[in-house]
């Protein structure tokens, strides 16, 4: 009986989507599937005279991930063993400043852009994606996009409380290690949030 009573609120934290567990599995989830309103967010970095085209630099970012972020504010693990390149379908747990931990796939892979979704129990749902676009000068402006809804009240709490400040922190640090990765010079940097219900 006491087991019981440990359940029900559990239960029901669930159902008010409250608390996320992955109670169906690893599954994909969308914006549908979180709370509060749809928020995008952009942060960028302008490369002038790059050694490395942005095409190499993206696929770097992809394939070197868990090296792309420091591990204090986002520690990144394919989930798949081995050293073949990582590939739409791979899942990477991730462990958000020591604490939360998650789980993201990645789903679109492309010449200038690859797409990361976010999974059951990760503290956002939507997706994240890193891309380049051409500059007008000889150059490149890489980006990290998101578009996603929290995934619990409690997540949009924690987020509008100071973990924003630190996701933001996780993004321009992994921007700054693809600057290097290109051999280029900042030309300029910046980042946007626009929420909408």
């Amino acid at each position: 009986m006491k087991g019981y009573w440990l359940l029900v609120p559990t239960v029901a934290a669930y159902a008010t989507r409250v608390l996320r567990i992955p109670l169906a599995g690893w599954s994909v989830t969308g914006e549908a599937q979180g709370v509060g309103p749809v928020t995008c967010r952009r942060y960028w970095i302008d490369i002038a005279s790059p050694r490395r085209p942005d095409t190499e630099v993206i696929d770097l970012m992809l394939q070197r991930l868990p090296h792309m972020i420091p591990p204090v504010l986002a520690a990144f693990r394919r989930v798949r063993r081995g050293r073949e390149p990582t590939r739409v379908g791979d899942r990477f747990t991730v462990l958000m400043l020591g604490m939360r931990r998650g789980r993201v796939q990645v789903v679109e892979v492309g010449s200038t852009h690859f797409r990361l979704q976010t999974l059951r129990q990760h503290s956002e749902s939507g997706w994240i994606a890193f891309r380049s676009e051409p500059l007008p000068a000889d150059g490149y402006r890489l980006m990290v996009v998101s578009q996603v809804r929290a995934s619990s009240w409690y997540d949009r709490v924690t987020y509008l409380l100071g973990v924003g400040i630190l996701q933001r922190m996780t993004w321009e640090s992994g921007l700054r290690r693809a600057l290097k990765l290109s051999g280029g010079r900042k030309a300029g940097h910046g980042t946007s949030t626009v929420e909408w219900p």
